[in-house]
């Protein structure tokens, strides 16, 4: 074996242990049957999921993410959808501010953009979960128009102007040309946004309220004050189970689509 790929297989090694080494133990606790942090676990048990759903404060959160991610990423895909429509069909000015608009919240901190909107908020007279579903969805936009624009600069535009010779509008050719060819680069945007979404939080750090609490946050405050740190874990690992078994989903119907297509 040569050095180079020794040492390639080496950082490869080393990427896959720092990456899914802490979910792994996260999962390893959630299911523990113990009563505080043991490694190994001594057994398996699923009494941290069930203390966890019988925490009020825990269930409204992870019911209010849910809700949050789902919107927040349809709307985060629907804008996403327009604004790369326009910047992948036009030239210009108009079109570098608009790609650079929406991928300015990826080089902006989080965090920074949370202190600004609350900031905002407070001088509007914004409420508080109005103000929270904003939030998402400007830190989704960019995952979502990211995904779209690339799709649509590789599609051929003249499958559309073939539609519209036929006698179907820009709108028509569009809905039935267009977005059936580029519906993975839709789904996959909506899930990038929906993931991104469920798992936020350093924007809301600054925009939740007293009864409006996202999962991120009622876990970090659940650690402050001293509990249970495998209700937690099992969170965590709901969390991660979840957006795993999105994207399963999401790739077994993109798969079968595209047999079907073949």
């Amino acid at each position: 074996m040569s050095v180079g790929r020794f040492l390639l297989r080496l950082v490869t090694g080393i990427a896959l242990v720092l990456i899914l080494g802490p979910i792994l133990v996260i999962l390893l606790f959630a299911f523990s049957s113990a009563d505080s942090l043991v490694f190994p676990p001594p057994g398996f048990s699923l009494r941290w999921f069930e203390a966890f759903f019988t925490i009020p404060e825990m269930r409204q959160a992870f019911v209010l993410s849910l809700w949050l991610a789902f919107v927040s990423a349809t709307l985060a895909g629907l804008l996403g959808m327009l604004a790369a429509v326009y910047a992948s069909r036009r030239s210009g000015w108009l079109a570098n501010v608009l790609q650079m608009l929406f991928m300015a919240p990826l080089v902006f901190p989080t965090i920074i953009l949370g202190l600004a909107l609350l900031l905002l908020y407070r001088t509007m007279g914004v409420s508080i979960l109005p103000g929270l579903l904003i939030a998402h969805v400007v830190v989704c936009l960019p995952y979502a128009f990211r995904t779209i624009v690339a799709a649509l600069q590789s599609f051929d535009t003249a499958l559309e102007e073939a539609g519209q010779s036929l006698g179907a509008g820009p709108v028509k050719s569009f809905l039935l040309i267009t977005m059936p060819i580029i519906w993975p680069a839709l789904l996959s945007g909506w899930l990038f946004a929906f993931i991104v979404s469920f798992g936020e939080l350093n924007a809301a750090l600054f925009l939740t309220g007293p009864g409006i609490v996202t999962l991120p946050i009622e876990i970090f405050s659940y650690l402050q004050f001293q509990g249970s740190q495998l209700v937690v874990a099992a969170a965590s690992a709901l969390q991660v189970l979840m957006i795993v078994l999105i994207l399963v989903l999401a790739e077994r119907i993109v798969g079968a689509r595209r047999i079907v297509e073949r």
